[in-house]
């Protein structure tokens, strides 16, 4: 690509497929893509993620890298080529799909391992380092995956943990403050959503009176279609009373004044 439209692409990757948000000083959502592994860790294989859990390996250990990078940091360029068309025809969520792919398909090596430096390591080094047979492996079980209902209902899941986590630590008068300050937030977004819907209900009635001139319009000319047929059929109706008067019914051609001349 040129500079110019790799500057575009990067946009559209920051903004409309939303990967900007993991890249904010507090790094929430990186903190909710990691539960959101984890849990689906959890689903899909077991085993390895109680093998994982019991040398307290989280997947911030070894999976950040691979979600702030589209993989880029440890993984073949190929590799990462064939991740960046998923990641712009399925979205964000090929990033789940991709390391739930390579942790499963590496499962048997990875429980060989029996203590933390090794397995990190394992993953960290060895992992990335995939043959071609590995790599279309991987891409035909992305194809295959469908885990968006998960993601949302893990992200859901993660902020009600998070609410009673902060919840279990306030005082009474904490926990009303909150609740106030919640209600106060909540009034302004009804206040914000009214004035949303006063001028989208304004809009819906301009479309609504602009509609009914365009009907009455198309009533017009429809009206005049109408005359002008039934003016054309008069007029045709004269030319061949004409012709009749003129002693040619039958609608011949009649000579002009030039072509008797060259007749003759």
């Amino acid at each position: 690509m040129t500079e110019e439209d790799a500057f575009k692409m990067l946009k559209f990757l920051m903004f409309d497929m939303g990967l900007r948000k993991q890249y904010r000083p507090d790094m929430t959502i990186l903190q909710i893509q990691m539960y959101q592994l984890s849990r689906l860790l959890h689903d899909y294989h077991r085993d390895l993620y109680n093998h994982l859990e019991e040398h307290e390996i989280g997947p911030s250990l070894y999976a950040a890298p691979w979600f702030l990078t589209m993989f880029a940091s440890q993984f073949p360029l190929g590799f990462v080529a064939r991740v960046f068309d998923m990641l712009f025809l399925q979205g964000s969520e090929v990033i789940f799909k991709v390391a739930l792919s390579l942790l499963g398909s590496h499962k048997p090596l990875i429980l060989q391992h029996e203590n933390l430096e090794t397995i990190v390591d394992f993953i960290k080094s060895i992992l990335p380092n995939l043959g071609l047979v590995q790599m279309e492996k991987t891409i035909n079980q992305v194809f295959e995956m469908d885990i968006a209902k998960q993601l949302q209902a893990y992200e859901v899941e993660y902020h009600v943990l998070q609410d009673e986590l902060i919840d279990s630590s306030l005082n009474d008068n904490q926990r009303m403050d909150k609740l106030e300050k919640a209600n106060t937030s909540l009034r302004k977004q009804n206040f914000d959503l009214l004035e949303e819907l006063q001028v989208a209900n304004g809009k819906i009635q301009n479309l609504e009176a602009t509609v009914e001139i365009l009907l009455n319009n198309e009533y017009k000319l429809k009206q005049s279609i109408l005359t002008l047929e039934l003016e054309r059929k008069a007029l045709l109706q004269t030319v061949e009373d004409l012709r009749t008067q003129t002693g040619n019914p039958g609608g011949k051609h009649l000579l002009t004044r030039q072509e008797c001349m060259d007749a003759n």
